[in-house]
């Protein structure tokens, strides 16, 4: 078995009845023991209230199997992921907003075609999404490669609101693909 299936009770030495196994830890997942960093929007990653772990989907392809009536369906090898989409709190001055909105400001075709001087390479940023235990200690690192924004939302103004709220707006990116790694008590990162 690889290490990322392991269970604490498969050595027959502490577990004397192998079919019965037990996982290494019974802590479970928690959706806020994490820590984004996306070094193009470093503001945004300080105010970042949530971010999903986007999902992955293979497209599958029947095959017609004449002496079968049922086709079969098998992988072509094509894959998808779902974008990346980060919510945070807008400050004051606006400057993580800003920093997304004029990151794709740059990115696309500019309105006088002067303002465009970002390289190819310049479009893109690499991401982290660490997921913490309960201790606060990075135990999984997910890495993005080649984040570059798709969308940010709107933000709604209102005269009618009794009590001051922040702004919360959303800002999604697509990205090449993204990479899990574990990563050990002493901060040793293995590709999974």
């Amino acid at each position: 078995m690889t290490e990322l299936y392991r269970l604490s009770g498969d050595d027959p030495e502490t577990n004397p009845n192998p079919n019965i196994s037990q996982p290494e830890t019974n802590n479970y997942l928690a959706t806020n023991f994490f820590k984004l960093n996306i070094e193009r929007i470093p503001l945004v990653t300080y105010s970042c209230q949530s971010v999903n772990l986007p999902s992955l989907s293979i497209a599958p392809q029947d095959l017609p199997a004449p002496s079968f009536g049922v086709p079969f369906t098998i992988p072509v090898g094509r894959y998808a992921y779902e974008n990346v989409s980060i919510s945070f709190i807008v400050d004051e001055k606006m400057q993580n907003w800003l920093q997304v909105y004029n990151w794709m400001q740059q990115m696309s075709t500019p309105e006088d075609y002067t303002t465009n001087t970002q390289t190819y390479s310049n479009k893109f940023s690499d991401g982290t999404l660490d997921i913490l235990n309960g201790s606060y200690n990075t135990v999984r690192q997910i890495r993005f490669k080649n984040m570059f924004p798709i969308g940010i939302s709107g933000i709604q103004f209102s005269t009618v609101t009794v009590d001051t709220e922040p702004v919360v707006a959303t800002a999604t990116y697509a990205f090449t693909s993204y990479e899990i790694t574990e990563v050990d008590e002493e901060g040793v990162v293995t590709p999974q």
